[in-house]
């Protein structure tokens, strides 16, 4: 299966199949080439359906939703470039202790830091709050100085 086949499949059912999920799960090669294809070809309602998928199948106990796939949804999602997707990306970072703990701040920043924290400035919801919060002490703490080659097409992060 290509990421080109998934897309399609997306685009006719308006679903992202369980058997999908599956395969993008155990596949490395799909999940690069999903990754490289967005970098060129962007449809961001698949990647908010694949980030929310993960999101809805990550809070189900029979699932098995992994960090490095949260983290692959909120990569492709990230690419798009959309500011307030960081929020998005926030909610699958706070669904469990785990998730909070693995997946990268620096997916939340995909915009760059400034715009960020200048976005999440002008939201009142607690969630929003919380995540200024946390972004502004990781930008303290040096955690987004790679920003840039983090999400190069030339160089795509390890759990990919």
């Amino acid at each position: 299966m290509e990421a080109i086949d998934l897309i399609d499949n997306y685009l006719q059912t308006s679903t992202i199949s369980d058997n999908d999920i599956g395969q993008i799960r155990i596949n490395r090669e799909l999940r690069s080439s999903l990754c490289k294809h967005f970098h060129v070809d962007k449809n961001r309602q698949f990647a908010i359906k694949l980030l929310n998928t993960f999101i809805e199948q990550r809070k189900d106990p029979d699932k098995e939703i992994l960090i490095d796939d949260l983290m692959l949804g909120c990569y492709i999602l990230g690419l798009h470039r959309q500011i307030g997707d960081c929020l998005i990306i926030w909610k699958a970072k706070n669904i469990d202790y785990d998730s909070y703990s693995g997946v990268d701040i620096q997916l939340i920043a995909f915009a760059g830091v400034a715009p960020t924290i200048s976005f999440l400035q002008t939201i009142a919801a607690d969630d929003a709050k919380d995540a200024l919060e946390y972004v502004q002490a990781c930008f303290i703490g040096g955690d987004f100085d790679n920003l840039d080659n983090y999400f190069s097409s030339d160089n795509l992060p390890w759990w990919i």
